[in-house]
């Protein structure tokens, strides 16, 4: 009685244990971010990722290149959705997702302006590329869709007469441009985990 006693809780712990890495393994996602070289630093898309979507306390988050030893390399095509599929399923994630950062840059612009009295200009950041989900378990792609984002830096009053567009006070410092950028990536990384979210958790 004791011997079948033991050999039922065995055989549960193992279920048990077994449907536990299953749910992990079913709820892991893979990020992968190429983003274009910066001037000021380095980007921080990928770090801020894996950070925000680890907040969800149903996701396991992994970046891909990041510990890739005993791993098949990543695929050169990151367009080449049978590669991406296959590299996704030996490496034994559920999700893919991938972010293509294609631009990061200031513009000045003319914002608004009243003629003959005065114009306002505005230094603003912007941020733009691709984002794409992939369901490697389902062999689908899920949402392959671009994204931009903005934001305001130092503005300025000019009158008519004035009308400089290259106007120091619309310049941002070497340390400043450092937080700008930082913090108009970390909008990106929330708006794009809020997305991910979403997406999966009605799976």
């Amino acid at each position: 009685m004791i011997d079948m006693k033991f050999s039922a809780f065995i055989l549960t712990t193992v279920l048990v244990l077994a449907t536990a890495a299953a749910a992990s393994t079913d709820r892991e996602i893979i990020v992968s971010v190429d983003a274009v070289p910066l001037a000021w630093g380095d980007s921080r898309v990928a770090a801020k990722l894996q950070r925000y979507l680890s907040r969800d306390g149903n996701l396991s988050v992994s970046l891909a290149g990041e510990d890739d030893s005993g791993r098949p390399a990543f695929p050169a095509d990151r367009y080449n959705i049978d590669s991406l599929m296959n590299w996704g399923r030996e490496v034994g994630g559920r999700y893919l997702m991938l972010v293509d950062v294609t631009a990061e840059r200031l513009e000045r612009r003319k914002s608004f302006h009243v003629p003959l009295v005065f114009h306002k200009y505005q230094t603003v950041g912007i941020i733009e590329g691709e984002f794409r989900l992939l369901d490697l378990t389902r062999g689908r792609v899920l949402t392959a869709e671009p994204f931009q984002m903005e934001r305001n830096g130092p503005r300025i009053f000019q009158g008519t007469m004035d009308d400089d567009i290259n106007d120091p006070d619309l310049h941002l410092t070497a340390s400043r441009k450092v937080v700008f950028f930082d913090e108009l990536e970390t909008g990106l990384c929330r708006r794009l985990a809020e997305k991910v979210g979403h997406l999966v958790g009605r799976r």
